[in-house]
């Protein structure tokens, strides 16, 4: 997925982008929305598993960037490892929402029409996933099941490319730590998680 480039290549475009978002050029918030919404809905969706659940929170997100905009401060960050902050906080708050409800928050997406081994994979992988520390889970699920490239997820999680592989390791070390005792030697395989997409 390619953001739009004029707002996320340099940092004195961002700079200004914000500067004007601040001013609440209309101009800017609908690039930033036509950019970041489809990526931070797909985040939500794999996070939440429900479809409206997902659009509420990425809708969210910019409701809530757009009251806190003049509280923040452009640090040279990727505007969208800001907008993602903002969603990873919004999905941690709706799952305790939705735990707390009588509505039962799914473990994995509906996947009825696969095979009922590749059903078995997912959820050994949906139940992995939650129980990584949140940079271990968003890293995997920014890469292997949003399939992002690995120059997308950096710019996402506001980390060096390197920072951002040593990153996925640590993730990746970590699941198969998680997943080992309850699979066979197909935990080992790092296409195990793309395969779970």
């Amino acid at each position: 997925m390619r953001m739009e480039e004029d707002l996320t290549t340099e940092p004195a475009d961002e700079a200004s982008a914000v500067a004007r978002a601040k001013q609440r050029d209309s101009t800017i918030w609908a690039a930033w929305h036509d950019a970041y919404y489809p990526v931070i809905y797909r985040y939500a969706l794999v996070r939440l598993s429900r479809a409206e659940d997902a659009e509420d929170v990425a809708s969210q997100v910019f409701l809530e960037a757009l009251k806190s905009i003049d509280r923040f401060t452009y640090q040279g960050r990727p505007i969208i490892a800001w907008f993602y902050g903002i969603a990873r906080h919004l999905v941690s708050k709706r799952r305790r929402q939705l735990s707390h409800s009588s509505v039962p928050l799914e473990s994995e997406p509906d996947v009825a029409t696969e095979e009922e081994n590749a059903n078995v994979e997912r959820v050994m992988v949906w139940a992995a996933l939650e129980k990584l520390k949140d940079e271990h889970r968003d890293v995997l699920v920014l890469r292997y099941l949003l399939d992002l490239p690995s120059t997308e997820v950096a710019r996402i999680m506001g980390k060096s490319e390197y920072a951002t592989y040593s990153l996925q390791v640590r993730a990746l070390q970590a699941a198969r730590r998680v997943l080992t005792p309850k699979t066979d030697d197909r935990a080992s395989d790092d296409t195990a998680w793309s395969r779970s997409a």
